[in-house]
Parts: structure tokens; sequence; C-alpha cells
């Protein structure tokens, strides 16, 4: 079949394939965009879209299906409403999506490149168009369980953190001769403060005696009562 013939045809039945999602520019050139599905969570369920589409440029060589086709890539962001990013999704802004960025391009752009050398000679752009929905989707779904490890790991570091409160050190012999060396030391150090108290609170020689704690002194006022004493217990005969 003529080449020219060829990509008449194909064109005609991607049109029928794509009614919404394709844009014929010329003869030899459209574009496809390719809605991509969110990804599901562990526990099965589907997230939140993000509205972003795969735009893919195709634009046919002069020798096509025989030559592979000219393939550009490019991303395409909707509309997100605030309710559509927040409903069941804990109040995380469109940001916290998951979505495809530049870096995913170039691993989109070499997989287009791999299908079309593969299908040379025989009409290639729905291949094309369906490789690069499941890469993309594999990716966003890849980044999704990325996320969950990283949560999953998060609440695992505040599990043990939690659980360090209640737990001691675990005792060994070298942490026990160095408590054992700490005790004592601190022992020693209030034991010795506790006599410097003592002896600064026990009184002097010189102090004893100048207060007459040693019986060896009186007032006067002691002396006149014991002579006053000793006077009424005198008897006249």
């Amino acid at each position: 079949m003529d080449p020219e013939e060829e990509r008449a045809q194909e064109l005609e039945l991607l049109q029928s394939m794509y009614p919404d999602e394709m844009t014929v520019l010329s003869p030899t050139v459209f574009t496809i965009s390719i809605r991509l599905e969110p990804p599901t969570s562990s526990n099965g369920g589907t997230l939140k879209s993000s509205n972003q589409s795969l735009l893919v440029r195709v634009e046919y060589t002069a020798n096509y299906p025989e030559t592979a086709p000219v393939i550009e890539l490019n991303l395409e962001q909707g509309v997100v409403e605030k309710d559509d990013a927040e409903d069941g999704n804990d109040g995380k802004t469109f940001e916290e999506l998951i979505v495809l960025d530049s870096s995913d391009l170039g691993t989109l752009n070499e997989k287009a490149r791999q299908e079309a050398e593969e299908n040379l000679g025989f009409p290639s752009v729905f291949a094309i168009m369906s490789s690069l929905k499941d890469q993309a989707e594999s990716i966003l779904q890849e980044k999704q369980a990325e996320r969950e490890r990283e949560r999953e790991a998060k609440i695992r570091e505040e599990e043990e953190k939690e659980q360090a409160k209640f737990r001691g050190t675990l005792v060994n012999r070298e942490n026990f001769f160095e408590w054992r060396r700490k005790f004592k030391a601190e022992m020693s150090l209030v034991n010795k403060d506790g006599k410097d108290e003592e002896t600064k609170k026990r009184p002097t020689g010189r102090e004893i005696f100048e207060k007459g704690l040693d019986g060896s002194r009186h007032s006067d006022e002691d002396d006149d009562e014991s002579l006053q004493q000793g006077v009424k217990n005198v008897s006249i005969s």
C-alpha cells in the first residue's frame, strides 16, 4: 500500500477512536490528549484526580510507517476544583496531588521512541498512545506507593519516639560500673560536706569556757542565790 494512503487510513481510524481528544492540524500533523487515571491507594481506594493529561503531538515522516513518526510530549493540567482537591483527601491542597513532572517526560519520550522502533513497517500511533498511557499511569502509581512508604516510615518513627519515653537504659557491665563510680563519687562528696557542716556547728574550747558550758564558771547571780540559801539553813542554838 502507498505510504500516503496508509497514513490517511490510520488518520481516519484515529479520529474515530479519539473523537474528542484528537485535533488534526494537517494531513501529517495532529495531537492527541491522553487523560490519565489517578493512582490507587494501598487499601484499594482511588485517589482524587489531578485532571492531568498527556498531550502527544504526532508528525508523520515522508516514509511513515517505514520510518518512525516524530513524537513530542507535553503535560496538560486541567482545573482542579477546591472541593475535588479536599473532599476525602484530608484537606490536602493541589500541590500534594500525585502528578507527572518534566523529569517524567524524559522517561515517556524514551518509551515512545522504543515503541515506534518496534513497530516499524506498521501503523504504530495507536500502539504508541496505549504504551504512553500505561507508562504514565505506572509512574503515577509508583509515586503514590513511594508517598505511602514515606508516610508509614514517619509514623513508625513517631511511634518509636513515643515508646522510647517509657524505656530505660538497658544495663550492661560497662554502664553499671560507670554508674557505680559516679554514685560513689557523689556519696563521698555528700559525706564530706556533712562532716564539714558538723564541724562548723561544734563550739570551740574557748567558746565553751566563755559560755560556762563546762561548769567551771558561774554567774554572780548564781553565787548570790547560793549564799542566801546557805543563810536560811543556818540555825542559832
